[in-house]
């Protein structure tokens, strides 16, 4: 539900840039950036959140087949050897990525654009927080438990 807070800035932001562009011929770098960093934000706070409803995107052609204890199994084993620790490796890259960028005071490449970096760069390693404990939660809640689809 994070995410949400974000959708309504990502569109703004949005419709001012292109109205802007299409009608008074303006460009803002830190406009489009700042789509961008609220698209990111988007996507790292609703990720979790998608994984526990489980609503998350899934192209599947053999698992749709299979009975839901093999599901279950399935998606057990690919969270312990697979997400679990993608996510941890995930948190700890995005940890130190964000501090070096708050200890530089990183900013944008570009000339006219954002500063404080690191504030961006924190979605990452939360997103990945939020997505290992949906994973750990789906870890002992399996995907057939109907109480957690309402």
């Amino acid at each position: 539900m994070a995410a949400m807070a974000f959708l309504p800035g990502l569109i703004l932001v949005s419709l001012v840039d292109i109205t802007g562009r299409r009608f008074f011929h303006y460009s803002s770098t830190p406009l489009q950036e700042l789509g961008s960093y609220f698209f990111f934000a988007c996507v790292m706070f609703g990720i979790g959140f998608t994984y526990i409803k489980d609503r998350h995107v899934r192209v599947d052609i053999i698992r749709e087949r299979l009975p839901d204890r093999h599901k279950a199994r399935i998606e057990r084993f690919l969270l312990v050897v697979l997400l679990l620790p993608f996510c941890l490796v995930l948190f700890g890259f995005g940890v130190r990525m964000t501090w070096l960028s708050f200890v530089q005071d990183e900013g944008s490449r570009a000339a006219l654009g954002l500063s404080a970096r690191w504030i961006v760069k924190a979605a990452l390693p939360l997103g990945a927080l939020s997505l290992f404990l949906a994973g750990t939660y789906r870890l002992f809640h399996p995907l057939g438990n109907e109480q957690d689809k309402q």
